[in-house]
């Protein structure tokens, strides 16, 4: 019996991001992801605990852990505020436009 070669991330990837709806899923996840990794980065270097940080924004320590595991993603622009302010930075959101893709 040979041997099971297991796949790179992008050998598995690759042919399920030809699927429109997947890719934007995938897509928009990994911009979460992206917002979550920030916050989580942030707080850790201006020493704050989860449960410092819930203090500041007035949520429990269990919404950050949650937010911060990916778990959730119910939060809006006021809790990204409120999180800036908490972290005292400045809140940027800016939109760029992906690549042109080939016709």
């Amino acid at each position: 019996m040979g041997t099971v070669r297991a796949g790179t991330h992008e050998e598995v990837l690759r042919p399920l991001l030809k699927d429109a709806k997947f890719r934007k899923g995938y897509e928009e996840e990994l911009e979460k992801l992206r917002i979550v990794d920030t916050l989580i980065r942030l707080r850790e270097r201006r020493g704050l605990t989860q449960d410092q940080l819930a203090r500041r924004i007035g949520v429990s320590q269990p919404f950050i852990a949650k937010l911060e595991s990916g778990e959730t993603h119910n939060f809006g622009l006021e809790t990204l505020v409120k999180l800036a302010v908490a972290l005292d930075s400045e809140l940027e959101v800016s939109f760029h436009p992906h690549r042109a893709k080939a016709a």
